[in-house]
Parts: structure tokens; C-alpha cells; sequence
């Protein structure tokens, strides 16, 4: 139980209460600068996670804008999509851009802890605010394509803003009331223990194992029911419809998947870095895979993108009418 209830003592809440210091019992650094943890500098991997986070970042912000200006607005699904772009593109900035900064000049936790605590409370919530919202997507997706099932109903109408309102909440309190992640640039990536303890985060642990396990239930039920979809029994031959869900299943959950477990599995036990290295991957590209996504398989996004890029030589075009088939799926 004490992992739960000291939650607050080394929380976010904590520290803009007690006018932005740590609280020095749970983080604090040596006055001796000797004795504080040697700096690494990862140069190679700095510059990666730095500019791939730059380009995931533009591209994702023009999906942003491409779904907050859209028609399609008015549906379930492209609400949720509105708020797990806020989040993919907060928790963008966290795992790309200050890894690729603190990891390419071997910034430790000693040297700006508050910098390095203030962005893992933001790293944390945003991941935690992705993993409530992309798991109701994929309910939202699932009730699209059965269509005389009760679930539709729940997203019916004013109804939806229970969930979004849901989705703030949770995000809320992993920002503002759970022990935050800080950057090790030894390993590359973000740990709940800046110094010799282990801090043990329960509800992030609980958390991912939710998403691991709900992830690959729910994208693989999607997937089972465009397989089975009416009119394509006895088709061997996947239809374009059937591999958008498909690799919309397969991006979703393989990144989600394997980052969920990695970051559990890296509270408990010493994980060699390679291990370490693949999980802060997967939380790159659990984010950068969505944009991706949208730019792919998403027609209506991808010609709002187009648009904004080279919006003359578009606009001279007529397109002609645009079929939306069950509008609120994200296609």
C-alpha cells in the first residue's frame, strides 16, 4: 500500500504546491558533484531521437490540424482522435525531442531535476491519457463495424463526453497525483528511480499491463471482424478495405504492445540496454505510427495534409464527390 499512498509526496501536485521544489526526501542529489552519477553522452542516439521527433512531431501536428478542421469532427471516433493527438504530440516532445537534447549532451536527473521531473510528469500523463483514449478508439472502431450491436449505443449523442471527459481525468491525475518517469542518459531512456531506490509506480503498472492485454484483444477482435465482414467469405484475396484494418491493427498493437511490457518489466528487474533501448523505440513509434496511419489510410487526412503542403496546385483540381463509409471509423 505505501506504493500507492506516497504517490503524492513525489508527485507533480507535490511539487507546484511546495513552491516547485522536490521533495528532498525522495529526490535529491549529492552536494559533491563527484559523487553524483557520471554523465554519458549518447550522440549517435541523441541526434536520432532529436530529429525523428522533430518530423514526427510536424507531420502529427498537420494530422492535428487536418482533424480538428474536419466535418467528420461530429463523430465519436474523430473526437477521440482530437484529444489522442493532444497526448501523442505532448508525450512527442518527452520521448523524441528532450531524450534526443538530454541524451546527446548527457543531461543526468542531478543536473535540472526540476526540468527532468516537471517533463516526466508530462511524459507519464501523456502516455497514460494515449493508452485510455487509443483503447476506447478501438471500442469506438468495433462498434462501427457491428452496427446492431448495443456498444454503438454508448457513444451515442452527448454521450461521448463522458468519455472524453474520462480521458482528462485519467491523464490528469497520472500528470498530477503518480510518481513521474526521469531521464537516465546512460540507458536513454526515462526510469521511475532517479538515483540508488526503486520507486515503484503501481498505477502505471497496472495501467500497462491493461494496455498490453486489451491492445491486441481489441484490435485483434477488429481485425477478426473485417475478415468476416458480409460479402467477403469464399474471397481469398483482402480487399483494400480489410488491409487498412489490418495494418491499422497490426501498428496499433505490436508498438503498444511491446513498450507496455518493457516499461513494467524494467521496474522490476535490471533490464540489459538493448531491452531498454527497444521500449523507448516502441514509445517513439507507438506516437509516430499513428500519424503514419492517418497519412497512409486515411484519405480525408491525408488530402487536408496534402492541402496545407501545396494547397495552389490542389485546389485548381475538382475532386468530385468523396464516399465516407461509416464515417466515424478512422479510414
Amino acid at each position: 500500500m505505501d506504493y500507492f499512498f506516497a504517490d503524492y509526496d513525489m508527485s507533480l501536485a507535490y511539487f507546484i504546491l511546495n513552491g516547485f521544489q522536490l521533495n528532498p526526501q525522495y529526490y535529491s542529489c549529492p552536494d559533491d558533484v563527484a559523487l553524483r552519477p557520471k554523465a554519458v553522452s549518447r550522440k549517435l542516439w541523441g541526434t536520432y531521437f532529436f530529429f525523428s521527433g522533430v518530423a514526427i512531431l510536424v507531420l502529427y501536428l498537420m494530422c492535428f490540424i487536418a482533424i480538428a478542421t474536419n466535418d467528420l469532427m461530429k463523430t465519436p471516433a474523430y473526437k477521440a482522435m482530437f484529444v489522442l493527438g493532444i497526448y501523442d504530440i505532448s508525450s512527442t516532445c518527452v520521448h523524441s525531442i528532450a531524450t534526443g537534447i538530454f541524451g546527446y549532451f548527457g543531461i543526468t536527473f542531478c543536473d535540472f531535476p526540476r526540468l527532468n521531473f516537471v517533463l516526466g510528469s508530462v511524459g507519464l500523463g501523456s502516455w497514460m491519457g494515449c493508452c485510455i483514449t487509443s483503447m476506447t478508439l478501438a471500442v469506438i472502431r468495433i462498434s462501427d463495424l457491428t452496427t446492431t450491436s448495443k456498444m454503438r449505443k454508448l457513444f451515442d449523442g452527448h454521450r461521448t463526453y463522458f468519455f472524453i471527459m474520462l480521458f482528462w481525468i485519467y491523464g490528469l491525475y497520472a500528470l498530477l497525483l503518480s510518481k513521474p518517469v526521469t531521464f537516465s542518459p546512460a540507458h536513454m531512456s526515462w526510469f521511475f528511480d532517479p538515483g540508488p531506490n526503486l520507486y515503484i509506480n503501481m498505477a502505471h503498472t497496472i495501467n500497462n499491463g491493461i494496455m498490453a492485454f486489451a491492445t491486441v484483444i481489441f484490435y485483434g477482435y477488429l481485425a477478426y471482424l473485417a475478415l468476416t465482414k458480409p460479402g467477403t467469405s469464399g474471397n481469398f484475396k483482402l480487399s483494400k478495405y480489410q488491409i487498412n484494418i489490418l495494418l491499422q491493427a497490426f501498428f496499433f498493437c505490436i508498438f503498444h504492445f511491446i513498450g507496455s511490457i518493457l516499461y513494467v518489466y524494467m521496474q522490476f528487474v535490471s533490464a540489459p540496454d538493448y531491452l531498454v533501448l527497444l521500449s523507448q523505440l516502441c514509445w517513439q513509434f507507438g506516437t509516430g505510427s499513428v500519424c503514419i496511419v492517418y497519412l497512409t489510410l486515411n484519405r480525408s487526412i491525408r488530402k487536408s495534409v496534402a492541402m496545407m503542403i501545396c494547397p495552389k496546385s490542389l485546389t485548381k483540381v475538382d475532386p468530385g464527390p468523396t464516399l465516407i463509409v461509416m464515417d466515424s471509423r478512422v479510414l
